[in-house]
């Protein structure tokens, strides 16, 4: 018997295109600059936009080993690949100012819901099932997402919402996904989780011990890592939690 079903975020719920990183990457860059230049620090936007992708890099040698940072973090090591003159740290209020400008974007410009996400939720929740909601954040952090959740309106279907980069911890580690059942007081045996990473999400979930959906409308073919389920939609989600009931 399922009595919980927590979800990926990205490509599962919400969509995450190659164009958004790009317009938000040229939004981020622009507006540093100028932030920058009303503190008298003056950075030219090929430096900055090199020092950008060369942070992602490094962001993802730290999260290859499951592990996040904060959106401070993140911007201290852009910080540390600018060649330009600059102070060696970062003013609180500069910071501030910084972290605005980098989180922003995706509110301004919100990505569109996967077809059929809030229908799927809501019915998932009026059948009483908990529902919790495991993301592994990239430069957007959850307190930014979490606002995002509610301009979609799929916030409130949530019991719980775990972010990557609150908890220090990322996908496929179990231990995000075991400290979301705790906060749902649920048990892995009678829990599920649906996701479309099958290194991340399927992965992750079957190491936790819950039960694994693969959202896959490609019909791409497992190697060593087999979801317990295969959908192609979100709307076949339910019959699914119907024959586990």
């Amino acid at each position: 018997m399922i009595d919980t079903v927590t979800f990926d975020l990205w490509n599962t719920l919400i969509s995450n295109w190659p164009l958004d990183h790009d317009r938000y990457r040229q939004i981020r860059a622009e507006r540093t600059i100028q932030i920058l230049g009303e503190y008298g620090i003056a950075v030219s936007l090929d430096h900055l936009v090199k020092a950008y992708d060369d942070g992602f890099e490094r962001y993802k040698q730290i999260w290859s080993r499951n592990s996040d940072l904060s959106t401070n973090e993140q911007l201290k090591i852009i910080w540390e690949l600018l060649p330009e003159e600059k102070p060696k740290t970062i003013s609180a209020g500069l910071m501030g100012r910084l972290a605005e400008a980098y989180t922003s974007p995706l509110l301004e410009y919100p990505p569109p819901l996967i077809e059929g996400a809030r229908e799927t939720l809501i019915k998932i929740k009026k059948a009483r099932f908990k529902l919790g909601l495991i993301c592994n954040t990239g430069r957007t952090p959850g307190k930014t997402i979490r606002i995002l959740l509610k301009q979609v309106e799929i916030i409130d279907c949530f019991d719980i919402t775990t972010f990557s980069d609150e908890l220090r911890i990322r996908k496929p580690d179990p231990r995000i996904f075991q400290h979301t059942l705790t906060q749902l007081k649920s048990m892995p045996r009678k829990s599920l989780h649906v996701g479309d990473v099958v290194e991340l999400d399927i992965l992750g979930a079957k190491n936790a011990g819950m039960q694994s959906v693969h959202l896959n409308p490609n019909h791409t073919p497992y190697e060593q890592i087999v979801p317990d389920f295969t959908i192609g939609h979100l709307d076949e989600l339910e019959g699914i939690l119907d024959t586990l009931k």
